[in-house]
């Protein structure tokens, strides 16, 4: 009877090591570098350069990229520089990477503490601009993909193939 417990025991052992493991398999992003596309983003064009993004200067931010208190800055890579800097129309090239960063507040963004991160990816050049042109990430390491939550916030900045903070509107605020 002992060696049946004893059996039943580790049986029961392994089952839930494996478990664990299998579980911990599957929380790849805090062990896992960033994507190559933006791992460097510090070192791009910020666009929130002469003005920090906070409030809610859209009006249609709602509690999302820390809502109406939170601290945005905003990076462009070389790839769509100085399309995003320009005037309207816009429409970005093929490679253009936009992240956000964003801080749950003044004081974590001063003191560069705590950032969570949005990327947005132009995968396809078109003459007819889509939100299928694009897809997003949640996070610095997370993995890039077509997302109707991002798609359906960002249609309402189509005309600016779906990126809020261009040139135009940075100049707006002057």
């Amino acid at each position: 009877m002992n060696v049946k417990k004893a059996t039943f025991k580790q049986i029961g052992t392994m089952v839930a090591t494996s478990t664990l493991l299998a579980s911990c398999s599957t929380l790849t992003a805090p062990f896992k570098d960033a994507d190559p596309r933006w791992a460097d983003f510090k070192s791009w064009t910020r666009l929130t350069d002469t003005h920090v993004s906070t409030g809610n200067p859209t009006g249609f931010l709602g509690g999302v990229h820390m809502g109406l208190e939170g601290y945005r800055e905003v990076y462009v890579n070389d790839i769509g520089r100085d399309a995003l800097l320009g005037n309207a129309p816009y429409n970005l090239p093929a490679g253009t990477v936009v992240v956000k960063e964003q801080f749950a507040s003044k004081e974590d963004w001063e003191a560069g503490r705590k950032p969570a991160h949005t990327i947005s990816v132009k995968v396809a050049a078109s003459d007819e601009l889509s939100k299928d042109n694009w897809i997003w990430a949640d996070s610095y390491k997370g993995t890039a993909g077509e997302s109707a939550f991002c798609a359906g916030c960002h249609s309402i900045a189509a005309k600016s193939d779906f990126v809020f903070t261009t040139g135009d509107f940075q100049r707006s605020l002057d």
